[in-house]
Parts: C-alpha cells; structure tokens; sequence
C-alpha cells in the first residue's frame, strides 16, 4: 500500500530484490521477474515504488483490463506507446508486422504471430540501446492473449539488452509464465499492517489486532477498510461488524463510495469503467452521446475512485473498476457501450466499435456480427488467433442465419485449437456439428476440426470409423471435401504403421478429390498417397511424387512441399526434396509462420541428416524442437524433438537418449514416432559399441515396422544398423536374413543407400576368403551415392577387417580416408571409433567436432549461420532475437573456439 506522501510500508526484501535487478539491468544485462499475489496484496503498490526508484531507466507501463481480453495486442499496443520512435529500427518484416498488429497499418496479407513477438522483442532491444529500459505490466491476468504471449515470447529471450521487464499478476492459473522467475508477495508483517493501520487513523490497539487478523496482511484492505469506518469503529468504542472475506469488505468500502454518487455521476464511472484503457477523448466522445456533462466524473476523482491525467483514465484499483461493473446493471452497462461505440468512429476504433456493439447487444443481431466478423478478419491480418476466434465465436452467436453461424463456429475452431483452447475448440465443434444442417462444405469443415484436433490429441482411432462414414456420405454431392478429410484420417493408421489402411484410405481421398487438376488442387492429398505408395514399396510413388511437385510449388507456402519433400527424401531424389523442402521453408520466414516452420525443419533435416550434411542438419532440428516447443503441441514437438535425436545419434551427443525417450513420452502410442525414437537410440548404442543394447532397440523398430507392412526400408533406414549389431553380438543367421531384405528392397526400387548398405552387410557377414572382394565391391556401390557417412562406415569396416587380418598400410589408408570423412561430417562418436583403430595417438577432434561438444545448442545455431556468411541482423530474424543477444553469443562462441572473428568461422565451419 502506497500512502500519499508516505511512501511504501514494508516489503524491505522485496525491494531490495528488485532493486539489484534494475542494477543488473543498468549494467547492461536483461531481467525478467512474475510478482504474483492475492488480489490488494500490494503488487500495484510495488510496482509503483520501483518505477518512482528506477533512476536512470525509461519507464513504459501499462495494465491489463478484462473487458480488453478479446482486443488483440491491446496490453501490447499501451506498453509500447513510448518506445514507438524506435520502430523504424525494426527489420523490414517485423516492422510491418507489429504496425499491422497494433493498427498502426493495414496489413497487406495475414500476419503471423510470431513476426509480432518477434517485433516485440526488437523494439524492446531498440529502445533499450537509447538507454535502460523498465517495462511494467500490472494485472497481467488480464492482458489479451496475443499480448501476453507477444511479451512472454520476448521475456524467455532478452539477455544481453538493458531491459526490466516485470509482470504483476493474481495468483491463478490465468497467467501462466514458466521458466520465468517469479516473487510471490503473501501479506504484510505484524508489525507494518500496524503503521499502515496507524496511519489510516487507526490507534486502539485492540482494533488494529482486529484488522491484521481478519485482512490477513492484505495491505489495500489494511489501508482502505478504516476510510469506511467511523471515528467510534477506529477508536474501538463500537464493534467493527461481522467478519467477511477480504475483498468482500473492500467491495462493500468501493460501493459504499458509488452509491453515494449520483446517478448522472454513476453512470459517467461505469462509463469509464468498460471503456477499458480507451483514451479520454473517446470517453468524453462516449459522455457526449450520452448527454452527461465532462464535470459528471469530477466527485468520482474526488473521492479518489478515478484518476484522470493526460489522456489516460485509471482506476485506484481493479477492484474498484469491477464494483462499478457489477454495481452498473445490465441496462446501465449495455448504454454504456453502445455510447462508446457510437464514440468509436474513427477507422482505428473499428474492432472497440464492434465489441462494444456486441456488448450491447441483446439478441441476435445481423448487423453487429457482421461488425465481428469483419473484425475477425482484421485480427487474422494482425497475427491475433485467440483474439480472432473469439470474434469469429461471438459473431456467430449474433448471428440469425444458422448456416451462416455454423460457418462462422467452423472457423473459429481451428484458432481456438491453435490457441491452446482445445477443450473449448472440441464443445464449440459439437454445437457446430448441431448448426450446420445440410450444406456439405461447412459440415466437411466442420468434421475437419474434429479429426486434426483428435490427431493432436493422439486419440483419433476412437473415431476413426464414424469420420470415414461421414465423409463417404458427402462424397456424392462434395466429394473434393469428402476428399481431403479423408486424407486428414491418414493420421489414425499412420500412428500404428497400418500401411494397409494408409494406402487403402489415401487412394480413396485421391480417387475423389482429384488433388493435381482443376482449380481447386489439393496436393497433400497426392503426397500422402505417395507417402503410403512408398511404404507399401509400390513404384507408381516416384512419378507420384514427382507430377505433386509443380502442384506444391505453385501454392503459397502451406507444408504441401515440405510433405512432398518427405517422399522425395525417401525415394532418394534429393535435389527435387531439398526444393522443395527451401520452399516451404523460405515461403514460412518470408512471412514469420512459425508452425511451418516448425513442421519443415525437422524434415529437412532429415535429409540433411542422410547427405551427411550435420552441422545443418543439427541446426535445423534445433530450430524445429525451439518452435514446436513455442507453439506448445506435444505431437508436433515430439516429432520435431525424434528428427533432433537423430541427428544427436549421428553426432554421438550425449542428449540422444534424453530426446528419443521425451519424443516417445510426448506422443505415447505414436509408433511413427516411437520407431524414429528407437531407430536414433539404437544408431548412438552402435556407434557407441553398446551393441546388446543397439539389437534390442533396433529389432524393435524392425518388428514394427514388418508388423505394420513397411516393405521399403527408405523410411526408417535401421536395417544396415540392424545387421552390423547382430553380426557384433554373434547372430549371424538373423544378420543374413535382415540384408536379405536390404539386396530385395534395392532390387525393387533401385535405391542406391539399401544398396549401398546391402553391399557393406554382405561384405561384414562374409568369411576371410571372400570378404576382400565383398568389400571392394561394397566401396564401388557407396562411391556412386551422394550419401558420405555411408562410404565412411564402409571404409570403416573395411579398415577393421584389414587390421585384423594384419595388412596394416592397407587399413591405414581405409581408416584415415574414412576418419576424413566423418570429421567433416562432424560425425564425432564414428570419428572417435575411427581413431581408436588408427592408434590411441591419432590427434584430437576437428574443430567442427570440438565446436558441436563445446558450444550450447542457441551457440552451435548462432555459429553455423554466422559461418554460412549471415550478417548479425539476418541471425537475429531468423532466431528471433535481438541482435544484441546474437553479437552477446558470437562472442561466446569466438572465446571457446578459440576464434577471433566471422572470417575464421567462415572458414573452419563453413563447410
């Protein structure tokens, strides 16, 4: 509690700690802290102390308000008021994104999210580079959602900029900030609530007793319940009353206050009270329309309800806003904001209009949803998806026409789900199923919905039969819709390897949508059939694949390439998948989507990952986990999550097993997942010598797969590692059947890696007289594929077979081409196997292995990059971080490489 004059009571702790904070930050280093806390407990009061303290920091404030909650980048937009004269040192993209999402601008396309928070984080670098920077935001649990997330983006990232940021909140669930520190306040000592009862006029010591106990150290109760008591009451000559909750009291204090006003003054107060942080002109446009005089709000600010200064209006508290609400009525509150939205003329007032329309609202009302829908719209350009499902689900409540409704409730599941609001999404998609009555699109819309969610959800088998009755009863009038949902049920057998069921489900989807001609195309619906034709090792997937190319090329950026490339990846046409895999990926940072990104990633490194290319491979698996984890879908992180173990198991990082069993926990009965899991656990155990434990991972992986109908082993690619660990733990017979399979599968598909490792198992499984000859053969084979760790484990063998048949210059030279080979790769755990056959002297790693051991993953990123010639502004847009904090890591990696600039990275990692 902030008395006038008087300054803070208590909290000498917290203080102090806050105070070191603005130090550090003054220093030159980032800070971020949660003050959470019971409703009065003193976080405003705090929060006013640091700001009135914080010499020598620029100070930018705001407050999150409830009736605000469904205005996207409203918190975001009050906060950054002061620091907009550093806009223009924003990127391009950011820039034009963070004016569109705060109506600064229209946006010229739809703005992704993340190019906001993006923006967010760089505006607070800028500003921060005038000097040090102080950003408070009180009654967080009331911000908007997109900016809650746009500030909490920037949080987890700010290190080396002058910035303070400090969130206040209640403490419940609504603002949810993990790995963010956190200063939880509970109430005042004995001994301060006595000076704040003291102060308030409060002597008796018998009543002071009173109050500490029944407020409970709540210092706005300690200090607002004496103004509502009498002399007597204070003096202790007459009883305080009955005993009630905390805010109960307050509540009562505020609207003893209010309902002394009178009625033309109550109104003017709940006027303000709903127009949330709307400036004063628009609240004096609003007592306009509603005849009160400017001088009505006078005895509210007399009585210190409302503070009015500049252009803001503030209440004394929250709970003093919500007593106004509640004690307006429902008649008061909707004149209230229908006069605000008559006030609201302007074209930047357009989406407050609406709302406020909407609030007014009694009934269904044509007019006022197409206002929400049409705000809704603005919201999508704006990269606000919490904020545009709510108007799209409050449109369609307005709305009179059913159908119309349905569509609307159809659109506004999706974002609820991309939100996080999936049990919000899964009721809305019930009454949604309820509304839409015959008209086919928005039904197939609607059960579109209800499949991606289930997929997500990882339960989609429970309904997988009652979507495939329902799409095959819109196949007749809407069959390009029956089409593509059913295409979308592809993730039920895919999740248990039922190739089977893949092929029989996806060809039907193709058979009816039709996916590669007329106006309409719908190329995922090719891809995935291409995607089961190859499983099923049938050859009508390369031409497939290859006629769903152009189709996905000619599409904006949507994952169509990313899933064609997935296929090309496997059939081996590596330069078609690497286009189409840059597509994607260039298309979702040209316009900042995230959650295509986090998809396409992953997958290219898969590809990178089979070309022997790890340092980017590393790099875009760690980019992919980072965003999966940002978007927070557990299937989506668990696959990005299983492509980075992958890479790890090449790389021989430790972190492997910790990745391959948190994909497996993050997505349980996912065997798609799981095999890739198991495949990269069982690849590190090989590498590593552990080959029990390589057999036991890798015979999994191989009884599910031949269980689910995998025929062609592009997919997973465990059968080479499967034969050299059973041929090391003795199981020959077992070994021989596995590359039986290999030579088959080559055979069939004229793939050149199965017959390359088919060439190595034949060579490793053959007896001293023939095994010379086996793996000259073996090395011609690898040497015809663009595939370099391939060649290198042959070598490999070739040298340890050499060795132990004493022909030692031979092995030599084997050895050390293949150590070559796996040093540039950045392949460390094969190198080091390597050079323990060359001779425990045989020099220390490369500095590509060194690099990847000794740098943290944000480093290793950061490196990479910066050794592909990106300048320090080009790294930070693609990380989204400052540049500051990008120069801040450079100079850790120089330092642990012992590297002095760009160019020797350039040079000793550019490869």
């Amino acid at each position: 509690m902030v008395a006038a004059g008087i300054g803070l009571v208590g909290r000498d702790a917290e203080r102090r700690m806050l105070a070191a904070l603005a130090d550090d930050v003054r220093a030159g280093s980032s800070r971020v802290v949660v003050i959470r806390g019971a409703a009065g407990i003193g976080k405003t009061a705090l929060l006013d102390d640091l700001a009135a303290h914080a010499t020598g920091l620029r100070v930018a404030r705001t407050t999150g308000v409830e009736f605000e909650s469904d205005l996207p980048f409203a918190g975001l937009t009050a906060l950054t008021r002061p620091l907009l004269t550093h806009l223009d040192e924003l990127p391009g993209s950011q820039l034009a994104a963070f004016k569109a999402a705060t109506a600064q601008a229209d946006a010229v396309g739809p703005v992704d999210r993340f190019a906001v928070y993006a923006a967010t984080l760089s505006l607070l670098a800028a500003a921060a580079e005038a000097g040090p920077l102080l950003c408070i935001v009180d009654d967080a649990h009331w911000l908007d959602r997109a900016s809650a997330e746009a500030l909490l983006f920037a949080a987890r990232r700010l290190l080396a900029e002058a910035v303070l940021l400090v969130f206040a909140t209640r403490d419940i669930p609504a603002f949810a900030a993990p790995g963010i520190p956190e200063l939880h306040l509970d109430g005042l000592d004995a001994s301060s609530a006595a000076e704040l009862l003291r102060r308030g006029g409060v002597d008796s010591p018998l009543v002071t007793q009173q109050l500490t106990t029944l407020a409970n150290g709540n210092p706005l109760a300690l200090g607002e319940i004496p103004q509502a008591m009498t002399d007597d009451q204070r003096a202790g000559r007459v009883p305080i009353g009955d005993t009630m909750p905390t805010t109960e009291r307050l509540e009562r204090a505020y609207a003893a206050q209010i309902s002394s006003l009178t009625p033309v003054e109550r109104l003017a107060l709940l006027t303000c009270a709903v127009a949330g942080t709307a400036t004063l002109d628009l609240v004096m446009g609003a007592l306009r329309e509603l005849d009160l005089p400017v001088a009505a709000l006078d005895a509210a600010t007399e009585l210190g309800l409302l503070r009015v200064s500049g252009q803001s209006v503030e209440f004394r508290h929250p709970l003093v806003r919500s007593t106004v609400h509640a004690s307006g009525g429902p008649g008061g509150r909707r004149a209230a904001h229908a006069a605000l939205a008559r006030a609201c003329s302007g074209p930047l007032d357009a989406d407050r209009r609406a709302w406020h329309l909407a609030q007014a609202a009694t009934g269904p009302d044509a007019a006022v949803a197409q206002a929400l829908a049409e705000t809704a719209e603005r919201a999508s350009r704006r990269g606000g998806v919490a904020a545009e499902a709510a108007a799209w689900e409050r449109a369609a409540m307005l709305t009179p026409d059913q159908a119309l409704s349905a569509a609307r409730l159809v659109a506004a599941c999706p974002l609820w789900i991309s939100s996080g609001a999936v049990d919000h999404a899964e009721r809305l998609i019930r009454e949604t199923l309820l509304l839409v009555g015959d008209d086919p699109g928005t039904r197939a819309q609607a059960l579109a919905n209800r499949a991606y969610l289930a997929a997500l959800r990882g339960d989609i088998d429970e309904i997988f039969d009652e979507l495939l009755d329902a799409a095959e009863q819109l196949a007749p009038t809407a069959p390009a819709h029956a089409g593509r949902l059913i295409s979308l049920l592809v993730n039920a057998p895919n999740r248990r390897w039922d190739v089977a069921q893949m092929l029989q489900v996806c060809s039907r989807a193709y058979e009816l949508a039709d996916p590669l001609v007329g106006d309409h195309k719908i190329p995922k619906v090719a891809a995935r059939l291409a995607y089961a034709q190859v499983l099923a090792g049938l050859p009508e997937a390369t031409p497939l694949a290859l006629a769903t190319m152009p189709v996905s090329a000619a599409r904006r950026s949507d994952g169509s390439c990313a899933e064609t490339g997935m296929v090309l990846t496997w059939i081996e046409r590596w330069d078609e998948a690497r286009r189409m895999f840059d597509r994607d990926v260039a298309g979702a940072r040209e316009v900042n989507d995230i959650s295509l990104l986090a998809y396409a990633l992953p997958l290219r490194a898969e590809l990178e990952l089979r070309l022997g290319r790890l340092a980017a491979a590393y790099a875009d698996a760690l980019e992919g986990v980072e965003l999966a984890e940002a978007m927070g879908q557990p299937v989506n992180t668990a696959e990005a999550t299983v492509a980075l173990a992958r890479v790890e198991a090449a790389r021989g990082a430790p972190e492997c097993a910790a990745h391959a069993r948190k994909a497996i926990a993050l997505a349980p009965g996912h065997l798609g997942v799981e095999a890739y899991a198991r495949s990269a656990l069982g690849a590190a155990a090989l590498a590593a010598g552990r080959y029990p434990d390589a057999v036991a991972e890798l015979t999994m992986v191989d009884t599910m797969l031949r269980a689910g109908g995998v025929v062609d082993s592009g997919a997973v690619a465990h059968e080479g590692d499967l034969v050299e660990a059973l041929a090391a733990t003795g199981n020959t017979e077992e070994a021989r059947a596995v590359a039986a399979r290999l030579d088959a599968s080559a055979a069939r598909t004229g793939g050149r890696v199965p017959a390359a490792v088919a060439a190595r198992a034949r060579a490793t499984l053959a007896d001293d007289t023939t095994a010379e000859m086996a793996f000259e053969a073996a090395l011609r084979v690898a040497g015809q594929v663009p595939a370099p760790l391939e060649r290198g484990r042959t070598l490999l063998r070739y040298g340890q077979w050499l060795r132990r048949a004493r022909r030692r210059h031979r092995a030599r030279t084997h050895l050390e081409a293949a150590l070559d080979i796996f040093e540039t790769a950045g392949a460390a755990v094969w190198a080091e196997q390597t050079r323990a056959e060359l001779s425990p002297s045989a020099g220390a790693a490369p500095v590509i292995v060194a690099a990847a051991d000794a740098l943290t993953p944000h480093e290793w990123r950061i490196a990479h990059a910066a050794a592909q010639g990106r300048t320090s502004r080009e790294i930070a847009e693609q990380m989204l971080l400052s540049v500051r904090t990008v120069d801040y890591h450079l100079g850790n990696v120089y330092r642990k490489l012992g590297m002095r600039s760009r160019r020797d990275l350039i040079r000793r990692l550019g490869g």
